[in-house]
């Protein structure tokens, strides 16, 4: 510390940077004592100032007189907390000031390094607006901000003592600087531990109690257990606990194995590189936009949070629309879910007793709500209770918009309960990214329409999939006649009523569902036919789908660089881009499948992509809380500069961390529930134990095998068979 302060003063050492000279230099100013705050607040920064000042008599005593003395040095030892606590402090103006700055970082660990010197402090942004004294901000006692317009923010370290508005009172007071402290926003704040946290801490706590167990049974039965002890019939109490083992959980997801004949091989790889694709989408936003993720209440306040020139131009760059329409991603899980529920379904080659049977279709719906909800409800709980504990710079910057988020999941969870958060005010929705989840399930709803409309006939099938893509298509140029909305999420035009009236609606995203439903039919029917194809032909069919694609991403190139696009034009890019983006995708699974694929059909069903698969449904679950973790580990918000570096630095290790996440919550709560529920379906009906017969047995079994991509082939064993089946429609997934 000595040699560091006499590298200082030695720094120090110029006429122009002395006593006064070196406060102006600050920019801070300290003539009267802090109003409008609580004592302990007003105390702890008279402390700071003081100590500031004392570094400022006492450096300058030891200029002048070229030398310190022992009590000099001691004063400058006790006081430089200070000078360290300022010099976290964001720097304004920075460099790169013509990119336009819209954030002034500091330094968040040296903030927290000095924090219990002489008091505690926290690391903070300030809103700032231009204009000392400025009324365009208005500041509740809450600490929420209603600007007009927000510009900048502007990291500062203060004492702990002093609450969100007590901070902007602060710096308006000692800060000499040409704008307007209108709020501020903690990287730490106090989280209330209340009965929902002691509830479903304990809840965790009980169930990896009973995973341990029930894996330390499992392995140990393993063990000693002769082949034919393994074969005997477990009590039920045993294999309700072995339901819970991670050992043979995780077999089960890692399992690498070569699929059985028909089956589509492909599935897995698009699941994964969508996956992938959907993260770098959510980082993108929220590198640009943090806070908008969660609530449409903070739009007029997060209008940018990074250096405004690489943001504004960012939609002029032809490659970032890789990006910028990573929203087809949506209609790629649309499309797969389709799919997998026809193909599935018809694989099974139902009777007519069983189409017409009200049981076939109560158990439709009831064990899709029974294999989809247990982890999925599980985590909104998780996110409840322990999201407001990530904390940190990019929280701080994007105005802690999880409190917000948060509150809104404790007021309407009930309707993720329902898989009705797509409706109502979308302000108010809980963790956002389920809306999919919604959609998707009502979907599967009315899916049975066109099973049985196909059943019956291939031309009743597909006049009720295109009686549904017609409707949705009108509807569209409907809506933005009247709404006059943007084409993308990107465009001009009220954001708001885009996501309302488009985006989350099931007759909007309907379109892929039922393509897919179609294709799903014709592999189920057709896919053991096989066709061949010239090699140039299927060349030619690879091109197209390439192009379709390529149009459905880059056709806005044009429109978001500013150039005007009637109604009619954005509705036909609207309605036309997600229909034809399915067709190119179902090319690629027809084609692969019908082994048109050559080297690319080689690379995507190849076996190792399995457990990627497997795990989609619970990484896409829990990759958006893995995004406010990453980022917030950093000790700055984080800063775009180039889509490979956003992609690099953070959607791919944030990828990984969700596979990881997800590969334990499918063994604690995904895989245990898929055998519960199997067990439960066949003691009631009496599948697989021999006391059901006739109708409902049938029934029972087709309902058992058409959905569900865990398939129990010997209750006994909990062998677990046919995991590659597991469905899209399963593995929920929105952008």
């Amino acid at each position: 510390m000595k040699y560091f302060i006499f590298l200082l003063l030695i720094g120090l050492q110029s006429d122009s940077v002395l006593a006064e000279d070196w406060k102006e230099t600050l920019l801070l100013h300290h003539s009267k004592n802090i109003t409008g705050v609580n004592a302990q607040c007003a105390n702890d920064t008279e402390t700071w100032l003081h100590s500031l000042d004392i570094l400022t008599e006492v450096s300058a005593e030891c200029i002048l007189t070229k030398k310190c003395t022992k009590k000099e040095e001691k004063l400058l030892e006790e006081n430089f907390y200070a000078l360290e606590q300022l010099d976290s402090f964001g720097k304004f103006p920075s460099s790169g000031l013509f990119e336009i700055p819209l954030i002034f970082d500091g330094s968040y660990q040296e903030c927290e390094r000095i924090s219990g010197k002489k008091y505690e402090t926290n690391y903070c942004y300030v809103i700032l607006i231009p204009g000392k004294n400025s009324s365009h901000c208005h500041v509740s006692k809450s600490g929420d901000l209603t600007p007009t317009t927000v510009f900048f923010r502007s990291a500062v370290c203060m004492p702990n003592s002093c609450d969100q508005t007590e901070i902007s009172n602060v710096i308006n007071q000692i800060a000499d600087i040409p704008f307007t402290v209108c709020g501020s926003h903690c990287s730490r704040y106090p989280v209330k531990k209340d009965s929902a946290f002691w509830g479903f801490s304990a809840f965790m706590i009980v169930m990896i109690s009973i995973a341990i167990l029930a894996t330390s049974v499992d392995y140990i039965l393993e063990t000693i257990s002769s082949e034919e002890e393994k074969k005997e019939k477990k009590n039920l109490a045993l294999r309700i606990l072995l339901s819970f083992s991670l050992w043979t959980n995780a077999e089960l997801i890692l399992s690498v194995k070569e699929q059985k004949p028909g089956f589509i091989k492909c599935l897995d790889c698009i699941r994964f590189l969508s996956m992938l694709w959907v993260v770098s989408g959510h980082t993108v936003s929220t590198i640009m936009f943090p806070g908008i993720k969660y609530s449409s209440k903070h739009r007029s306040e997060m209008l940018f949070s990074d250096v405004l020139l690489p943001i504004t131009t960012f939609t002029k760059h032809f490659w970032n629309h890789l990006l910028l329409n990573a929203f087809v991603s949506v209609d790629t899980f649309f499309l797969l879910s389709g799919i997998v529920v026809a193909y599935l379904f018809f694989k099974q080659r139902p009777k007519k007793s069983q189409i017409l049977s009200p049981i076939t279709w109560t158990l439709f719906y009831v064990h899709r709500y029974l294999r989809l909800t247990p982890p999925y409800m599980i985590f909104l709980g998780f996110y409840i209770v322990y999201s407001e504990y990530i904390q940190g710079p990019v929280a701080a910057v994007g105005l802690n918009a999880g409190i917000y988020a948060v509150e809104s999941c404790k007021k309407t969870w009930w309707r993720n309960l329902l898989y009705i958060n797509n409706f109502g005010d979308s302000t108010q929705a809980c963790y956002g990214i389920t809306w999919y989840l919604a959609v998707d399930t009502q979907l599967y709803l009315v899916a049975p329409i066109v099973l049985i409309a196909l059943w019956f006939s291939f031309i009743w099938g597909a006049v009720a999939v295109a009686a549904g893509c017609v409707g949705s298509i009108i509807t569209v140029y409907v809506l933005y006649a009247e709404y006059h909305l943007p084409a993308d999420q990107f465009g001009k035009g009220s954001l708001i009523n885009f996501g309302k009236m488009l985006y989350q609606k099931p007759w909007i995203r309907c379109t892929p569902y039922l393509i897919g439903l179609l294709v799903g039919y014709g592999i189920a029917v057709f896919g053991k036919r096989r066709v061949r194809l010239h090699w140039a032909l299927s060349v030619v069919g690879w091109l197209i789908a390439l192009g379709i694609a390529s149009a459905c991403l880059f056709s806005t190139n044009e429109y978001d660089k500013g150039a005007i696009w009637t109604d009619f034009e954005k509705a036909t890019y609207y309605n036309f881009s997600r229909f034809l983006w399915a067709i190119a995708v179902s090319w690629v699974i027809v084609a692969n499948h019908m082994g048109w694929g050559g080297p690319i059909n080689n690379f995507m069903s190849h076996p190792l992509w399995q457990p990627l698969g497997r795990l989609s449904y619970c990484a896409y679950i829990v990759h958006f809380f893995l995004i406010d973790f990453y980022t917030n580990i950093n000790d700055s918000p984080m800063h775009y500069y180039s889509t490979f570096q956003v992609w690099i630095y953070y959607a791919v290790p944030i990828t990984i961390i969700a596979y990881i996440f997800a590969f334990f919550w499918s063994c604690l709560f995904e895989i245990p529930t898929l055998k519960l529920e199997k067990m439960l379906i066949e003691a009631i009906l009496g599948v697989g134990n021999g006391r059901a017969s006739g109708k409902v047995g049938d029934v029972a079994k087709l309902e058992i095998k058409s959905e569900n991509p865990l398939q129990v082939k010997r209750m006994e064993d909990v062998e677990i068979v046919r995991i590659e089946e597991k469905l899209p429609s399963d593995f929920n997934m929105k952008l």
